[in-house]
């Protein structure tokens, strides 16, 4: 059976990535892992929800994991599981795609340039380079440049 993995870091291009992701696996009648890895290497202070928390990387994956379920939710239609963790997204969605089997990767890019290219890198480059499964990459610019 087909299965995609849909890796989303919840940018403002995530839902271009997950409408791509979704409509790729009604063509080929695939069931979805919708993931999410959240990075360990970057500091951040959650947006206070009211819920309270031990740590920073709690927090953070509670939300994600809510976002999650909302999107499948969003697509009753196709058989479609979770997988959020904290960890190193290069590294580990390389890795999850291999041990869920997929038949396909689909990511977006930011499309980075210049000196934010250097300083962050590139998650989708990265894994266009490494992976062994195919990847569907979802540009950030749909204009010509």
């Amino acid at each position: 059976m087909n299965h995609i993995l849909i890796a989303l870091d919840f940018s403002e291009f995530s839902p271009e990535v997950e409408k791509v992701g979704f409509a790729l696996a009604g063509k080929i009648n695939a069931t979805v892992t919708l993931a999410t890895v959240i990075n360990k290497y970057i500091d951040y202070v959650p947006v206070d929800t009211g819920q309270v928390f031990e740590n920073q990387w709690e927090a953070r994956k509670n939300i994600a994991l809510q976002l999650l379920e909302e999107i499948k939710a969003n697509h009753p239609d196709v058989p479609t599981e979770i997988s959020c963790f904290i960890g190193d997204p290069k590294e580990d969605i390389i890795e999850l795609s291999i041990t869920k089997h997929s038949t396909f990767i689909v990511m977006g890019t930011h499309g980075r340039t210049g000196i934010s290219h250097m300083v962050t890198g590139s998650t989708a480059e990265y894994i266009i380079r490494h992976s062994v499964v195919p990847i569907i990459v979802v540009p950030l610019k749909k204009e010509r440049h």
